[in-house]
């Protein structure tokens, strides 16, 4: 897809993910050992008062589902021309604590489109990304950022 074939309102759903209690512990082991995400006895005198996702953990979910629905729905490459570098983020809010067991439905909704005159070759689509619970409750939102190749010239409409 090009610049110009996003339209703001376009939303994916990008799939449902499981947390388990071995994965919570081994992503946070790796990326974010703090004690109630890697230790459950500890976990239980936190705040949350039992093992929680670490944030971050909810935020690579995202990643790899936005990747594994491009790979499916457009192409190995993901898509047409240069995509997919980000120059960052906002707005990352993590609402609920994500518990062993849990599954997160996660989307993601074009909310802008940037024309960029410094590169007119490219422009910049923000999505709002989000993760939501079984009941519908958000649990994780940011709003990311990607570059996106516009047509050739000669290729628009």
């Amino acid at each position: 897809m090009w610049f110009e074939d996003f339209e703001i309102g376009r939303r994916l759903e990008l799939g449902t993910y499981t947390f388990t209690e071995d994965e919570i512990v081994r992503f946070a082991r790796a990326y974010d050992p703090q004690p109630f995400h890697v230790d459950k006895e500890a976990a239980k005198n936190s705040l949350f008062g039992g093992l929680v996702a670490s944030g971050w953990h909810t935020v690579a979910v995202w990643m790899k589902l936005m990747i594994a629905y491009r790979q499916v729905h457009m192409g190995p490459e993901g898509d047409s021309g240069p995509t997919g570098v980000s120059p960052g983020f906002r707005d990352l809010k993590w609402l609920k604590p994500v518990r062993p067991g849990t599954v997160l439905s996660y989307s993601s909704e074009v909310i802008a489109k940037i024309d960029l005159k410094s590169r007119p070759e490219i422009g910049l689509i923000e999505n709002l990304n989000e993760a939501r619970d079984e009941t519908g409750a958000l649990v994780m939102s940011f709003v990311g950022k990607g570059f996106i190749a516009r047509k050739p010239k000669g290729e628009h409409q």
